[in-house]
């Protein structure tokens, strides 16, 4: 699929571990999944399968406004008010796409 899109893919053994770590290539990438599993472990007493989804929704949501704290709860507020009722077999359908 990368071929396709007209991208070349260069694969990068790293190890493992704390080797991983120290590659540049990677940091970002580390950044982001440590502050995703922070997120979740601190927020929830469990994680599990079942609600997997609706937690990492929450933290994309959080995360793309990061810069606006502010005006993150007055979005929130906003997108609730104005978001129709959705009966829970949609939600369910929604969440094994």
């Amino acid at each position: 699929g990368v071929a396709s899109a007209g991208f070349e893919h260069q694969p990068v053994v790293t190890g493992g571990g704390y080797r991983s770590m120290a590659l540049p290539e990677f940091q970002w990438l580390n950044t982001v999944l440590g502050n995703v599993k922070n997120s979740l472990h601190g927020s929830y007493h469990q994680v599990s399968s079942k609600h997997l989804p609706r937690f990492l929704a929450e933290f994309c949501y959080r995360f793309n406004r990061r810069f606006d704290l502010a005006s993150m709860l007055p979005r929130l507020g906003w997108a609730a008010v104005r978001t129709p009722p959705m009966p829970h077999r949609l939600l369910k359908m929604a969440e094994a796409c």
